[in-house]
C-alpha cells in the first residue's frame, strides 16, 4: 500500500503542447520523407523548412496551420498534395 503513494500519477503530468518544429519533425519521420522532398510537397525553398526545423524562424499563421493539417493526418495529406502538385 505504501508503494500507491510514491508512485507519481503520470495522469496529471503537465507537457506543452508540440510546436511547428516539432511536429515537422515528427511528420517528416512518420513519412519518411527528406528535407529536400518534404520541401518540394509543401512548396517552401529548403532552407525555409530547415529553418523551422531548427527553430531559426518560425513559419507565418497560415504554415502553421498547414503544419497542423499535415501533422494530424500525415499520409492523406501528402495523398492530396501529391496530387494537387501533380495538376
Amino acid at each position: 500500500m505504501a508503494d500507491d503513494i510514491d508512485s507519481p500519477d503520470w495522469t496529471e503530468e503537465v507537457t506543452r503542447p508540440l510546436d511547428a518544429s516539432a511536429k515537422l519533425k515528427l511528420t517528416r519521420g512518420l513519412l519518411v520523407m527528406s528535407q529536400a522532398d518534404f520541401a518540394a510537397l509543401l512548396g517552401i525553398p529548403v532552407t525555409t523548412l530547415q529553418n523551422w526545423e531548427q527553430r531559426r524562424t518560425a513559419p507565418d499563421a497560415v504554415a502553421r496551420t498547414l503544419i497542423d493539417l499535415i501533422y494530424d493526418d500525415p499520409k492523406e495529406m501528402r495523398a492530396r498534395m501529391m496530387r494537387r502538385n501533380a495538376a
